[in-house]
């Protein structure tokens, strides 16, 4: 990829190059779940539980689409880690629930990521990150002004 000079440039291409080689690396090092079906069931467990979260719910926390955060969720219900369930909210919704097996594949993925995330940020101190962090954080803010914008 060849860098540009501009630092803006940089990094709204950096985001699309850092997404993909992101998931195509952590796909391949860690094993059971894709980085997209980790990160449903991340979000989905630290949902309250009491209701459980519906699906549009669910799709609204990750920012996915209702349609891909269904289809996900079928594969995952498949392997035995989610329950979808008639909204008792909503009999028009179904609910989302982790089960005992999801929660365990949650641990293992757990587990099996702390190699690949010591080598990712391997290098980068504590302030890098701290400052990307909040970079990353300004700029989800900044796209959810314009899309707010938008309607």
């Amino acid at each position: 990829m060849k860098i540009p000079k501009n630092k803006q440039h940089i990094m709204f291409g950096g985001v699309f190059v850092l997404a993909n080689k992101l998931q195509l690396a952590a796909d391949k090092r860690v094993h059971g779940l894709s980085t997209k079906q980790w990160f449903l069931l991340r979000n989905l467990s630290d949902l309250s539980a009491d209701p459980p979260p519906t699906i549009t719910m669910l799709a609204r926390e990750t920012d996915t689409s209702r349609q891909n955060v269904s289809k996900m969720l079928e594969v995952l219900q498949r392997r035995g880690y989610v329950e979808l369930r008639d909204s008792t909210e909503d009999h028009r919704s179904q609910s989302v629930v982790l089960t005992m097996q999801g929660r365990q594949i949650l641990r293992l993925t757990a587990q099996e990521s702390v190699p690949f995330f010591t080598e990712l940020f391997s290098g980068i101190s504590d302030e890098e990150c701290g400052a990307a962090a909040g970079v990353i954080v300004k700029l989800i803010d900044n796209l959810n002004k314009m899309q707010g914008d938008m309607t």
